[in-house]
Parts: structure tokens; C-alpha cells; sequence
């Protein structure tokens, strides 16, 4: 009989580790599955005792031990890998457990059985040779010409290369890109493949001796495969990285942390690296790949028009979706059978709706986030796009009870109708979480655009990820409510918008805004990255924001007085360190009450052992967000 103690790999367990008996010897590494409450989850075995050895343990403990009945072995996570997401938990204060079930997909925790591991062990590969960090900013083209190169050099050593990317469109677009020549070597994993298609391909490339290139998504990076040698994380500037669950792991953390572990060259390329990655480069810490482009060319024609301007009649000024210089380019566009895109900041009609009367803004009843107007052939509703509630937009003020609700901010739904409105027989489409609700049906739409004479796309964010190809004519309809969003690097978010934009346009590029005075405008049609760096790096310095801190905020949200009393226990335990306590973003939800705190801490300092072990005994529901996107 054995007494096994594993680390829990699921979410929401306070243990680190839990006990259990077996009948039969497990060895340690291996991934078994084990009952816990009323489920069985997947554990890695990191001890293995005889019972006569834990005797003492065994009735000293307060809890009976619980007996795994069907024990099958899997060692499918290397060492390093191990090690790595315990230096990740340390981090983003986390378990090891919850580290481990965000970085290991799912169908490999419950599949472990059907894969063919062989004789694959990444430490027996380990390079005692530490090699170099590298940052590379330049255009997609510039960038895979080195890609490229880089894959032609690691395949002459015997040496895999894992392409790291954050969406499947990412992915499809750099097989496209990268696998000439190198088809048979060449394999993608994600996500949304099926769970038969990923295993098959795994099994795939466990079995291959030849180098191979590798892309896919930063979870698997856990796949054992011992010979790679390179790690390319392209995109660097991409949201989507970071996780939006506990324990709120950046993949790009994640990856640099297994490179280092490793002994494995990795790679940071965009057309425009986050502020934090240029800064690290400029202290010496990340080394050019090539010269960093500071300066970002076009052919196209670039204009800004300052939507103030627009007069009725040449007297009064008035609010208009579409300028005239826009409405010319829309018509031009038709008339020569081109192509153009539009960007909207926001989806459905408009953005915030408010009362005339008391300038109350129309919340969700349910969570009290801004709910945004959407059209329906019945009526006109309000959809709240946090959690889903949807009403009527035929109703009162609930602050004074006026009828007056004036709708504020423009939309892809509206743009897209007002498109419709001047053009009734254009080919107009849009892509956005509301028109375009899968993967596949963005790509078909996506697809029906490029091939029709006089195409007009409409589309937020989500539709940058499926324009693969240049376009004659782009245009930015509404980006200013981008400003108010609660995010401190929302200036570099905006430029690399604009970029990604810019970037695609074969002719004219126009961007509408009523805040003309914003810089990041004027970087964004002359591509001068340099200044913009500069500008943002002094802001960063003087607010004490990262690269120069790092961030740690803590959230709660419950009943008021149980989180007021909470939030001063809080600032009690982790003394001396201060934290700085304002209300949520959503202070409101259901009688809830909400309320954030931020930390700052030299980044070189962290994690800091003290401040560290506060953090982590915590309460369960007392969210920990390291390097938070948002501070509110």
C-alpha cells in the first residue's frame, strides 16, 4: 500500500497538495486522476511513500485518507515543464494546481492514456549552453523573411522550432506563410481543433525524428517534445496572452520562463512591441534581430479629418456618422470596383445610452455595466455585452423616470445602416461578436468580401484577424471612445490598431475623430513609432507604471459592509506594504458592492517573498491579478 501526495490540477483548490492511498506503486511525474468532492480530476504524483513509513502522519491527520481505485500512469509533463509552472505560480500567485490546468490543455489531462510518449524526455535534451533573447519590430513581411531564415538555421541543427501565436487566424495565416518547402515538418495545434485531431497530431510529432516547425497556441508548449530549440512569439503586442481567468497567466511570461528553464533561444516579434518589450530591449536586457523599425512606411495616402468641423447649412455644427470626405471615398470606392474596410470602435447602434433630463446612463439590471443599443426587427433593445441581459429599449429614466434617452457614441451596427442608407446596393458586411458569432462564420463572410466588386467590410476589432490580404481603401469611423477605457496602455492600443489598419491599406487610409488633439493620430499616419515611445515611456516613468513597477490589483465584490471590513483586514495584513483601495468599475451588481486595490512594486522586486505569502492566504474571493490589463 501507498501513500501518494499530488498536486490538484483544477481551479479553485487552496491546497497546493492533497493525499491519497493506492494499492499499487505510482511513480512520481506521472498525471493520474483522483476523486475530489464530487469529481474526479487529474493530479501529478510528486511523492510516493509506503504506508509503514507515514504511520504518524496517518493518525495524526484530521482527515481520512480517500483510496484511488484505477491508477493509469502518464508521464506526460517534463521536469522542466514542472518547475516552470511552479516559477509562473510564484508569480501570478497561484497554485501550482490552477498554473498547471490553465498551461495543459484539457483533452492531454484527460486523454493522458492515448498519448505515445516513447523515450521523449526534454531534461535529457536540456542545453547547458544559456542562449539569448531577441526582439524583432518590423513588418509582417520583414518579420517572416528572418522567420524564415531562423527555421532554415534551427532545421540544419537538428532543432525543432515552437511558433507561438494567440488566435487560430494567427495560426492559419503563418502555416500559409511558413511551411513552403517544409509542409511534411510543418504542424498546428489549437484550441479548436477536435479532441481526435489534436491527439493524432501530437502522437505525430512525438514520433518524428526530423526537426520540425511547430504552431500553435502557448498551452502547448507542454507537449514533451525534446529537441526544440527555438521558441517565436509573434503578435507580442496581442491581448489576448494574457488569461482572463485565475490565476490571470501571461503566456508571454510563460513562454519566457520555459525558454530560460530550457536553454532555449526565444524570439518577441510585432509590428509594434509593447511599450515593456522596447524598454527591455533599450536596458539591454532583449537583443535586435534585426535594426528595430522605429519608422513605418506606407504607399497609401493617409488623412485625418476633425469631425468638429462639420456645419449644417455652414452655420451650426452638428453630429454626423459619415463626413463628406468619407461619404467621396465610400463613392469612389463603387465607382471603381475596389474594396474598402471600416472600422468601428464598438459594436451595435450605439455605444452609451443617457437621459437628456438628469444625465443618468442606461445600466444592466443584472451586473450595471453600460448596456448598448442593438435594432431588431420587432423593436429596438438594449443588450448588455458583460452578461447577456436583454430588454426592451422602450422605456424611462429609472434615475428621474424622463423619456428623454439620447443614445451617445457611434457603432458598427449604426455605421453599417447608415452605409446602407447612402448605398442601398453596395455588397456591404460586417464582422462582429453580434453579426459574425463563430470563427467559421467571420471567415465565410471574411471570404464573400474579398470576392465582390465594390466589397464594404464594417467591423470592430474581431475583423483585423480575418483581413489577410491588402485592401484598397481602410477608414477609422470611430476610435475616440477607446480613450475613456480604464487601461493605462490604452495609447499603445490604439496606435497598434491603427497600424494593423494602416498596414493593409493599398490606397487611402482616413480616420474620423472629434479629439484631434490626441498625438497618437498624428504617429499613426506618419508610422513615427519612435516618438510615440518615447511620449509613453515618460508618462510610464512619471505614474510609476510598468515597465518600472509591476502591478498586483485585488478585487473583491460582495456585500458592502462584508467588503469594507474585509478591504481593512486586507490592509492590516499585508502591512507594511500599501495598497491603494477605489470602487470597481462596476461598483454595483445586485445589491453587490465592489471595490479594487493596487499595489505597486519595483519590478526587479518581485515577487517579493513577504509581500508573496500575504497574498496568497488571502481568501478564495479575494481575486489576485498580476499585471492587470485594466486597473479598474
Amino acid at each position: 500500500m501507498k501513500i501518494l501526495e499530488v498536486i490538484p490540477i483544477a481551479r479553485g483548490i487552496k491546497n497546493d497538495t492533497l493525499s491519497y492511498f493506492s494499492g499499487s506503486d505510482v511513480s512520481v511525474g506521472s498525471i493520474i486522476k483522483v476523486p475530489l468532492r464530487k469529481r474526479i480530476i487529474p493530479a501529478l504524483v510528486i511523492s510516493s511513500k509506503d504506508v509503514g513509513e507515514s504511520k504518524t502522519e496517518i493518525k495524526n491527520s484530521s482527515f481520512a485518507l480517500k483510496k484511488i481505485s484505477k491508477t493509469k500512469c502518464s508521464h506526460l509533463l517534463s521536469k522542466i515543464f514542472i518547475e516552470t509552472a511552479e516559477t509562473v505560480a510564484n508569480y501570478y500567485v497561484g497554485s501550482i494546481g490552477s498554473v498547471l490546468n490553465s498551461l495543459v490543455p484539457k483533452v492531454l489531462l484527460e486523454n493522458t492514456e492515448k498519448i505515445k510518449l516513447g523515450t521523449h524526455k526534454i531534461e535529457e535534451h536540456k542545453k547547458t549552453t544559456k542562449a539569448e533573447k531577441f526582439v524583432i519590430q518590423s513588418t509582417d513581411e520583414d518579420r517572416y523573411a528572418q522567420y524564415k531564415s531562423i527555421i532554415r538555421e534551427e532545421f540544419a541543427k537538428n532543432s525543432s522550432i515552437f511558433f507561438c501565436l494567440p488566435t487560430i487566424q494567427d495560426i492559419k495565416k503563418a502555416k500559409e506563410s511558413l511551411c513552403k518547402g517544409i509542409e511534411q515538418y510543418t504542424y498546428i495545434l489549437h484550441g479548436s481543433m477536435g479532441k481526435k485531431e489534436i491527439l493524432n497530431t501530437i502522437n505525430k510529432i512525438l514520433a518524428e525524428k526530423h526537426p520540425l516547425l511547430i504552431i500553435g497556441t502557448g498551452s502547448f508548449l507542454s507537449i514533451p517534445k525534446s529537441n526544440i530549440g527555438t521558441i517565436i512569439l509573434d503578435k507580442e503586442n496581442s491581448r489576448s496572452y494574457k488569461m482572463q481567468t485565475r490565476p490571470y497567466i501571461d503566456i508571454r511570461k510563460f513562454a519566457e520562463m520555459f525558454a530560460t528553464k530550457t536553454n532555449s533561444k526565444i524570439i518577441f516579434g510585432d509590428l509594434l512591441l509593447r511599450t515593456d518589450t522596447i524598454w527591455r530591449q533599450k536596458k539591454g536586457e532583449l537583443v535586435e534581430l534585426m535594426s528595430l523599425k522605429f519608422r513605418s512606411l506606407t504607399t497609401s495616402t493617409q488623412e485625418i479629418i476633425d469631425m468638429r468641423t462639420i456645419k449644417k447649412n455652414d452655420t451650426k455644427t452638428y453630429f454626423s456618422v459619415l463626413s463628406e470626405e468619407f461619404i467621396k471615398k465610400i463613392q469612389d470606392n463603387i465607382e471603381n470596383n475596389e474594396h474598402m474596410f471600416i472600422f468601428s470602435g464598438r459594436r451595435g447602434l450605439s455605444p452609451s445610452t443617457v437621459c437628456a433630463d438628469c444625465g443618468n446612463v442606461v445600466k444592466c439590471n443584472s451586473c450595471g455595466a453600460h448596456t448598448v443599443l442593438h435594432r431588431s426587427t420587432a423593436e429596438n433593445f438594449f443588450l448588455c455585452h458583460k452578461c447577456g441581459e436583454r430588454r426592451s429599449a422602450v422605456e424611462k429614466c429609472s434615475y428621474c423616470g424622463g423619456w428623454r434617452l439620447a443614445t451617445l457614441g457611434i457603432g458598427s451596427e449604426l455605421v453599417e445602416e447608415k452605409v446602407k442608407e447612402l448605398y442601398p446596393k453596395a455588397n456591404i458586411f460586417r464582422i462582429d461578436a453580434d453579426a459574425t458569432k463563430t470563427h467559421k462564420k467571420a471567415e465565410e463572410v471574411a471570404e464573400k468580401f474579398y470576392n465582390s466588386p465594390q466589397g464594404i467590410l464594417v467591423g470592430t476589432e474581431m475583423a483585423l484577424l480575418y483581413l489577410t490580404e491588402k485592401i484598397e481603401n481602410t477608414a477609422v469611423v470611430s476610435i475616440d471612445s477607446f480613450f475613456s477605457i480604464p487601461d493605462f496602455r490604452i495609447n499603445e492600443r490604439i496606435l497598434n490598431i491603427l497600424l494593423k489598419i494602416r498596414s493593409i491599406t493599398d490606397k487611402h487610409f482616413i480616420i474620423q475623430t472629434r479629439d484631434i488633439t490626441q498625438k497618437v493620430f498624428d504617429y499613426a499616419v506618419k508610422g513615427n513609432l519612435v516618438d510615440f515611445y518615447r511620449d509613453e515611456i515618460d508618462d510610464r516613468e512619471k505614474l510609476h507604471f510598468p515597465p518600472f513597477t509591476t502591478l498586483i490589483k485585488i478585487s473583491i465584490i460582495g456585500n458592502r459592509n462584508e467588503v469594507l471590513g474585509l478591504v481593512q483586514d486586507i490592509q492590516r495584513m499585508i502591512e507594511p506594504f500599501e495598497i491603494d483601495i477605489f470602487p470597481a468599475f462596476i461598483p454595483q451588481s445586485k445589491g453587490k458592492f465592489g471595490v479594487n486595490g493596487i499595489i505597486k512594486i519595483v519590478s526587479s522586486k518581485w515577487p517579493e517573498k513577504d509581500l508573496y505569502e500575504k497574498l496568497k492566504n488571502l481568501p478564495m474571493d479575494v481575486l489576485v491579478n498580476v499585471d492587470p490589463d485594466s486597473l479598474i
